[in-house]
């Protein structure tokens, strides 16, 4: 066939060519289909206005710190601007792109949006913006083509902004944005990390619950405070959004699903609580479910099988304040670590040090896979036992935390699983018997009665000679000591004792606890004596049996102390000196830092007070609260227990200048401890007392 090419830098081609050249370029081409001028093949100049962007959103509301962020970045910059806004899937990235790039269309040309969530969404998107330079090359050059042609003119020209959305990871753009050094680059992704030289990050949160309130009114369009016709508060809008979350795409979900449906937000929030995998499934029209939006994520996690493990597990507790520690019995802790680094690269937790977050959301779909997945999670009730059995290794952490705070962690954590359904198995019958026992000591609430139901729960879950049966019997059996009805006490001790010597071995702890227990009603009927020889006796089998470091001898330890201690206080100078030693040498052998080496002290001091030798009770004080500030420092939970012990002590004697002298130097490490909520209130309150009490105020 003959061709023929006239004109400087003309090409002419006959049949097919796989690259043109000129003298300054160069241009793939698969298929050519008419014979255009060379400078068809070349994208002009932007000289009118180009702008793509999805259709700007209703209703937006909220994010004025991030919206003037985004214009601090790009406003004046001479080098290319790269800002990546990354956060929680619905959290609100890609409305947030769209409402900033759509109020400053003006600014730059052209700027376009593309859908970057894969590479062949990318150059998918970049063909685009070529085609819309000269529509006429849509049907003369392949898609490939066109993509090279945009990339071409984004690296010859600047003034223009391309919004990449939805990157699912960083290095799919990295080619790109080290090309295209010209202009401004805004990109949405779910990926927290993988950005450092790259991009600036902007971290997107929630939305304070004002504004989603907010939210869900102007998008249901409708005004609230009025009530229905069953009396329900239609003004029940801002306890839906904290039960959201404040999640921007669930608020959205829901003030839309409510208007379609005719339901009040009040029936909706009900709805939530009973069925939450249904409705978060369950998309308005034209919308999307937020069950739907993290299942693209965690198809992404499930080359890391641990991170779902972790994700199942965590879903059962409270979305905050959970210890690494809890994950130990999961994984290794290189396997650990690295499913929680993949998780919270995907913004699908959040890492605050030691501690993690999860959206109770995410937690809810979570907890309830989708069977249609076919990366879908086991089901949820194996989560549920693995829940279980790793908080039933008890609040653990490290050594300079509050082991107190650490316990108020875990119970919330415990509680919040138990809010999922009555126990079904073992692990879960001993958690909630457990909890239970906690509130009802430490938060007065449930009484008697909570605890003969969690008795008949770990009966029938368990059995009736089941050691967490024992437990939550002798558990009915304290709190009837508490209240002074220490005949029902005994009858249930005995009770225990009697089955723990029919169905378990000499040596079991348990056994061993339930012949100590009956010292308790023993000692409420009066006869301290008869007590004191049954915690000696018990305590005796405990040493030889389980040895002197186990938590049933230690637990034994204190119950007899405080029983000597008790006859000490009634027969001071006859009985008190011969308790002394054995108290001692209880303490002497007791972890410096836990909780029984502080009771052992205290009743020590009680012992030495009770006789008579205020100098040998303080210099108890003074010898354990140094020891522990040398071995953990002063700033210890431990220490700061024993050194208010020691300051309270001397206040007590009336040794008010050498309170005055032990706290003066400590007052700084006071000053900062009071204000640290992870300490317990009572002993923050009581270091707040004595520093006002016994020094002056500040003058600087």
């Amino acid at each position: 066939m003959d061709v023929e090419a006239s004109g400087e830098r003309a090409v002419a081609a006959g049949g097919s060519i796989g690259m043109v050249v000129t003298g300054d370029t160069f241009l793939r081409v698969d298929r050519i289909t008419a014979q255009l001028p060379a400078e068809a093949y070349e994208l002009p100049a932007c000289t009118t206005r180009v702008v793509n962007l999805p259709d700007r959103p209703d209703v937006f509301v909220g994010r004025e710190a991030e919206l003037d962020a985004l214009d601090a970045a790009f406003e004046g910059a001479d080098q290319v601007v790269v800002h990546a806004v990354h956060g929680l899937g619905g959290i609100g990235k890609s409305t947030l792109a769209a409402h900033w790039a759509a109020g400053r269309a003006d600014t730059w040309n052209p700027v376009w949006w593309i859908n970057a969530e894969t590479p062949a969404d990318l150059d998918a998107g970049l063909a685009d913006l070529a085609v819309a330079f000269r529509p006429a090359l849509g049907d003369q050059l392949s898609r490939r083509v066109l993509r090279d042609l945009a990339v071409q003119w984004l690296c010859t020209h600047d003034g223009w902004l391309l919004i990449l959305d939805n990157v699912a990871d960083p290095a799919d753009v990295k080619p790109l944005l080290g090309r295209a050094t010209r202009g401004r680059f805004l990109v949405t992704t779910r990926r927290a990390e993988g950005w450092r030289g790259i991009a600036e990050k902007l971290p997107l949160d929630v939305l304070t619950l004002p504004k989603a309130v907010e939210l869900f009114a102007a998008v249901h369009g409708r005004p609230f405070g009025r009530r229905d016709d069953d009396g329900t508060d239609l003004d029940d809008v801002g306890e839906l959004c904290r039960d959201l979350g404040c999640l921007p795409l669930a608020v959205e979900q829901a003030a839309a699903y409510c208007r379609e449906a005719a339901i009040t937000p009040a029936r909706y929030r009900r709805q939530l609580a009973e069925y939450p995998q249904q409705l978060l499934a369950q998309a308005p029209e034209g919308g999307r479910a937020v069950a739907r939006v993290w299942r693209v994520t965690l198809d992404r996690l499930v080359d890391t099988p641990l991170a779902g493990e972790i994700l199942r597990v965590i879903a059962w507790w409270a979305p905050d304040g959970i210890h690494r520690s809890y994950l130990d019995p999961l994984g290794s802790p290189p396997e650990v670590t690295e499913a929680l680094r993949r998780l919270a690269a995907h913004s699908m937790i959040t890492l605050h040090g030691d501690e993690i977050s999860v959206h109770r959301l995410v937690q809810a779909v979570a907890r309830a896979a989708d069977p249609a997945d076919p990366h879908r999670l086991p089901e949820s009730v194996v989560a549920a036992r693995e829940s279980a059995a790793t908080l039933l290794n008890g609040p653990t952490g490290p050594t300079e935390d509050s082991a107190r705070a650490m316990q108020t962690r875990w119970y919330s954590h415990a509680e919040a699983f138990l809010g999922h359904g009555e126990p079904d198995t073992e692990q879960s019958a001993l958690l909630f018997v457990t909890v239970v026992r906690w509130r009802c000591v430490f938060h007065e609430e449930g009484g008697v009665a909570a605890l003969w139901h969690a008795l008949g729960v770990a009966r029938r879950v368990c059995g009736l000679g089941h050691t967490t049966t024992l437990l939550a019997r002798e558990n009915v059996a304290e709190e009837y000591l508490a209240t002074g009805q220490w005949v029902q006490a005994q009858l249930l001790l005995r009770q225990n004792m009697f089955t723990a010597y029919r169905r378990l071995e000499r040596a079991h702890p348990v056994r061993i606890m339930a012949y100590a227990r009956l010292a308790g009603p023993m000692l409420r009927k009066g006869n301290a004596f008869a007590a004191l020889g049954t915690l000696d006796r018990a305590l005796r089998k405990a040493e030889r049996a389980l040895g002197p470091d186990h938590d049933v001898t230690v637990r034994i330890g204190i119950m007899l102390a405080k029983t000597a201690t008790h006859l000490g206080r009634i027969f001071p100078r006859r009985y008190a000196p011969r308790v002394i030693p054995q108290v001692e040498r209880l303490r002497a052998r007791a972890d410096i830092a836990s909780d029984a080496a502080l009771l052992f002290t205290t009743y020590l001091v009680s012992l030495h007070t009770s006789t008579g030798d205020h100098e040998r009770a303080v210099r108890t004080t003074v010898d354990f609260a140094d020891e522990l500030a040398g071995t953990h420092g002063e700033r210890h939970v431990s220490t700061l227990y024993a050194r208010a012990e020691q300051v309270s002590t001397l206040e007590a004697y009336g040794e008010t200048d050498l309170a005055r002298a032990v706290l003066d130097p400590l007052r700084a490490d006071w000053e900062e401890a009071v204000e640290d909520t992870r300490l317990p209130a009572s002993l923050r309150e009581a270091m707040t007392r004595m520093l006002r009490t016994l020094l002056p105020p500040r003058t600087d």
